[in-house]
């Protein structure tokens, strides 16, 4: 399935809500939703996570510029480092502090105590099928 197309989307939401290492690290989440954006000159694409205490209420495939209007932190990055972080090789946080990603909405300090279900974010989205 092509990231972060619809398709991907239905099977990431699925995934999420089958990993109670997620829910058991996120059951204070309340800080709205949490959109995913891949931007390539000729290519922005993103999901909006629509998170609340552990668990995950849908997954959209959306426009870069819908996914940044209603999500409360929106996390930006190459397909090159996307692949990275869906394959396991980036940690998330390791990549918004080190500049690969980029967060152009919401706070980082509000996202540090939330390391660990952000790592389960990741190992959900890994078992999806991905193609880029």
């Amino acid at each position: 399935m092509k990231v972060f197309s619809q398709d991907w989307a239905h099977a990431y939401h699925l995934a999420i809500n089958a990993n109670p290492k997620y829910a058991a690290t996120s059951p204070n989440w309340e800080w709205g939703k949490l959109a995913m954006v891949l931007r390539e000159a000729t290519d922005s694409r993103a999901v909006l996570l629509d998170l609340f205490r552990g668990d995950c209420r849908g997954v959209s495939s959306v426009t870069a510029e819908t996914a940044t209007a209603e999500a409360a932190f929106v996390i930006e990055g190459s397909e090159a480092i996307w692949r990275e972080v869906l394959e396991g090789r980036l940690a998330p946080l390791m990549g918004l502090m080190t500049g690969r990603l980029k967060l152009s909405k919401g706070s980082l300090a509000r996202l540090m105590p939330y390391t660990t279900a952000a790592a389960e974010l990741v190992n959900s989205a890994r078992q999806v099928p991905s193609e880029f």
